[in-house]
């Protein structure tokens, strides 16, 4: 049996064309620099490849690791409707992590506000001490007061509950904070 690469995991992600789905959404994850976020990252998607019936398994859990390899390779951001042959890493990897987020069936540590900010039907979860987090995410778990293997478990099932509000899904806007 061939082991899975990051890459070859983004490119199954991108055959599946998630983002004609109606629950082509994005989950940011909004932490301190100190918190170890790439192992939330792939549990939070394996969680939602599980369970989530519409999203067919298409989950992309886009680490900092695999962010990084397609933001460098001028290939990877051209599939993704990048222009352009040079991306320096300053832009490069907000950039990359926008238009991930824009396709859908995302999960991903927000660099920063500023970067993911104009992404619509995006669900962010806040995870760490509260003052140290964004007021505007939809979730916020303090990591010292739980099990560290609930937390992926926690963050995957409140989105569904999310994804599928009636007040959420009826609304004219598509993120209600």
């Amino acid at each position: 049996m061939t082991a899975t690469t990051p890459l070859s995991v983004f490119h199954n992600w991108l055959l599946a064309d998630p983002a004609n789905r109606a629950s082509a959404c994005a989950i940011i994850l909004h932490t301190d620099a100190t918190y170890p976020c790439e192992d939330l990252i792939q549990k939070i998607a394996d969680h939602l490849n599980e369970y989530d019936d519409d999203g067919d398994g298409c989950w992309l859990p886009a680490t900092p690791e695999l962010v990084g390899k397609i933001a460098s390779d001028p290939n990877h951001r051209q599939l993704l409707g990048l222009t352009g042959t040079q991306n320096p890493p300053s832009t490069g990897h907000p950039r990359t992590l926008a238009a991930l987020g824009h396709r859908g069936h995302v999960v991903f540590r927000s660099p920063s506000s500023e970067a993911t900010g104009d992404l619509s039907n995006t669900f962010h979860a806040g995870v760490g001490l509260p003052k140290d987090l964004p007021e505007s995410c939809h979730l916020t778990l303090n990591a010292n007061l739980m099990d560290q293997k609930c937390i992926a478990h926690i963050i995957g099932d409140v989105f569904l509950e999310w994804l599928h509000c009636e007040m959420r899904r009826n609304s004219p806007i598509q993120d209600i904070r």
